[in-house]
């Protein structure tokens, strides 16, 4: 298999944040309190939330157009520059005055995470007010909606379109996805979505195929962690996939790694358990590097023709 997704064209609309990593060092506690006292010895930023999935899809040759929302500080700058050296297009990202954008700052401690300082500010935004130009859904082959909550979809309903709609949803309602093809739900959150207790392959089932009904999904693929994979359609659909063996896996953007692959590799090839199966092979990749992390194609062909 050799796979190549540099002719896709994407619309990604989510919650578009940034992550920051201050990494250092630390040789005593601090005399205030049970902690280290870090001294900083390198800073970076990297797209995070929606901004994840974008630099996922790019660094797979996809082209990607963001619609969403940001705040009018130096953080929302920055996210905008990093995008748009990627090629990505930010056109359709509005910046909201007296709005911040959300900003996620994590602190190493001789590569050890010892905090997190989290900004954010809810906003309800509806995309549909606040175009300021015309889009047209037939000029993609796929619609990826990255959900984190933060608001850019709490107003946004998705009708019907004549191209896939793939959703990695946040919120407890799926309802608020009706009308999508492929959701991506991890146990948690499939857990909190539908009325049956997720234990085990049996109650996974149950729980997709009632969303399924309820909601109309032709697919849902749940994510399982370090147990893999199960997907769930139509006309009692069910597949299983065995996970990859990763040693001290970093699961940190891991589930925006894969909503990408599944959705450009089903753009592709029109195979669920296909696609499904590329991106586990990618999770796993991207599970193997520190931090919030990206993968390209290269990395997945290679990873595949070995597995085979």
């Amino acid at each position: 298999m050799n796979l190549d997704f540099s002719d896709i064209k994407v619309l990604l609309i989510g919650d578009f944040m940034i992550d920051h990593y201050i990494m250092g060092t630390s040789n005593r506690m601090s005399p205030e309190a049970p902690v280290p006292v870090v001294v900083p010895q390198k800073e970076y930023s990297i797209p995070g939330g929606a901004g994840n999935v974008a630099m996922n899809l790019s660094s797979m040759g996809a082209h990607v157009t963001c619609l969403g929302s940001l705040g009018d500080d130096i953080w929302g700058e920055k996210l905008i520059s990093i995008l748009n050296n990627q090629r990505i297009d930010t056109s359709h990202l509005e910046i909201i005055k007296n709005h911040n954008t959300t900003l996620k700052q994590r602190i190493y401690s001789d590569g050890v995470q010892v905090a997190r300082l989290d900004k954010e500010k809810i906003i309800d935004w509806d995309p549909r007010l606040n175009l300021t130009v015309k889009m047209s859904y037939n000029d993609y082959d796929v619609i990826i909606l990255s959900d984190y909550n933060k608001g850019v979809l709490n107003l946004f309903r998705m009708t019907d379109t004549p191209i896939p709609v793939v959703v990695d949803p946040k919120k407890d309602d799926f309802k608020q996805y009706a009308a999508a093809d492929i959701i991506t739900p991890n146990l948690n959150e499939l857990n909190r979505a539908s009325n049956i207790d997720v234990k085990d392959d049996k109650s996974i089932i149950d729980a997709c195929n009632e969303l399924i009904t309820k909601n109309g999904f032709e697919f849902i693929v749940v994510k399982k962690g370090d147990q893999g994979m199960t997907i769930v359609g139509n006309n009692n659909f069910v597949k299983h996939i065995e996970a990859h063996y990763v040693e001290n896996p970093d699961v940190t953007g891991a589930g925006d790694t894969v909503i990408s692959v599944l959705s450009l590799a089903y753009v592709q090839t029109k195979d669920i358990e296909l696609s499904a199966k590329v991106a586990n092979a990618a999770a796993a990749i991207v599970v193997g590097k520190p931090g919030t992390a990206t993968v390209t194609i290269e990395e997945i062909n290679n990873y595949i023709s070995i597995d085979e």
